[in-house]
Order: structure tokens, then sequence, then C-alpha cells
């Protein structure tokens, strides 16, 4: 003898742990949505923005290191002076990799906050004002050799770990706004799809770091070489 089932209407919760599950759709929500997003021309619109503001800041830098002088400027551009300083491999990579995968984390935990687009905004204005103000430093106090030794054996491994990193807030900025829509009661099938693909961008970034820091390690103990 068969008997009836019933189900009783769950609350509505962010789906975090559901984030792994494809296909599956959550309790009250009905069937999942497989439509292909139309975010496409936001995406790139946002990641146009973020390449502006991070332009931006490295003008300001610009300025601000070429105004004054400061103590910074000078021990920064002794330090790429140094040819110890980019003699050995290892801590030269640490130090790379160390600071990318903090900025990979930051991204990251742009994605799960409401806010996060502006927060990916200010980290990429002010990312571009340190590049900035480096360069500009390190030019005032060195002069064009030093300039060209710090692009060399910074900016330029520095300028891939940056592609990755834009590459990474496009999807973050995804999360976020979904984030923000859900807020309003929008349905939060796509926003689980969105926070999957984010852990899975995550975690390629830091490969992909890893292997520019790598790299940029091994290509900095060269130039450091033959340079200083």
């Amino acid at each position: 003898m068969r008997t009836a089932r019933t189900t009783v209407p769950g609350i509505s919760q962010i789906p975090v742990a559901d984030i792994w599950k494809k296909g599956r759709p959550i309790a009250g929500h009905g069937k999942a949505d497989h439509t292909r997003p139309r975010d496409g021309n936001s995406t790139w619109k946002i990641t146009a923005l973020f390449g502006l503001l991070f332009f931006a800041g490295y003008m300001v830098g610009i300025l601000k290191g070429r105004s004054e002088e400061s103590n910074f400027g000078k021990l920064l551009a002794a330090y790429y002076m140094e040819a110890k300083n980019f003699s050995l491999f290892t801590p030269l990579f640490w130090n790379e990799f160390g600071s990318a995968f903090l900025q990979a984390v930051l991204v990251l935990a742009c994605g799960f906050s409401a806010l996060g687009s502006g927060f990916l905004c200010l980290y990429f204005a002010a990312r571009g004002a340190v590049w900035g103000l480096c360069a500009s430093s390190v030019f005032m106090q060195g002069g064009t050799r030093a300039l060209v030794i710090h692009w060399l054996l910074t900016c330029l491994p520095d300028l891939s770990v940056f592609l990755v990193m834009l590459w990474l807030a496009m999807q973050a900025h995804l999360c976020a706004s979904g984030i923000l829509r859900g807020l309003t009661g929008s349905s939060q099938l796509r926003l689980t799809a969105q926070l999957r693909k984010l852990l899975i961008r995550f975690f390629t970034a830091v490969a992909l770091c890893a292997g520019f820091c790598m790299l940029g390690a091994a290509s900095g103990v060269l130039f450091a070489g033959v340079l200083i």
C-alpha cells in the first residue's frame, strides 16, 4: 500500500553547501534554469572599468612620486640596485608568489560580498597607484637605468599576475552582482553556478600565478646577474 509523500517548503538560504552540485534544484525553487546568462556585455564593461581605474591610479602614482622626494623612493631604488636581493631563486619566487596569492584571495573574497564590485574597483585603482609610485620613485632616485632594471625585475612578471587577477575579477564581479540581486529575492540557482565557477577559476588562477612567478624569479636572477 502506497502512502502519499508530502513536502514542506523550506526557507530560502544562500546555496553555499550546493556549490559543487550540478543540475540539482534546491527545494522550494523548482527546476534549475539552464538558460545561458546574458552577462557578456556587462562583464566586459566592468573589466574595461577595472583597467581604466588601474591606469588612472598609475598616473596618480607617477604624479605623486615626481612631486616630492621620499625615503620610500630612496629605499626602493636602493633595493632594486642591490644584486644580492635577486641572486637566489627560492626566496625571490616565494616573495612574488606570496604577493600574488594574497591578491587572489582578496579578489576571491570580493566575489562573496554584495559590495564586492566596489571593492574590486578600489583594489585595481590602488594597485595602479602603487605601481606608478614605485616606478616614479625609482626613476627619480636612480635614473633611467634603475627604471629599466625595475621593469625587467618586477613589473614584467607582475603584469602577468595582473592579467590573471583581471580574469579572476571578471567572475568575482558576476558573483557579487548575483549576491546583490539575491537580496531583492532573485533566484539562487544561478548564483550557485557562478560561485562554483569562481572557486574553479580561483584555483586555476593560483596555479597560473605560480607558473608566472617561477618564470619571473628565474628571469629576475638572470637579469640581475647581467644588469646589476
